[in-house]
């Protein structure tokens, strides 16, 4: 039963994570992500995210800078 909690909580927090940066795309380009990146990338992206410090607003704004034309 555990592993369906987190299983839960990981897409909760996988859909966050696309909300947001789809959300900041669209803030700075005009355009959501998957204008950008394909599902693959984005879930590479939401794979990084994981493991790493930066509170999720910033890493998202260092992906529009690092993948916005």
């Amino acid at each position: 039963m555990k592993s369906i909690d987190n299983s839960n909580d990981i897409n909760m927090v996988r859909a966050i994570f696309i909300e947001t940066l789809s959300g900041e795309f669209l803030l700075k380009t005009g355009f959501g992500v998957y204008a950008f990146l394909a599902p693959a990338d984005i879930n590479h992206l939401f794979k990084e995210y994981l493991h790493q410090p930066q509170p999720l607003k910033i890493f998202s704004k260092s992906c529009v800078r690092n993948h916005a034309i």
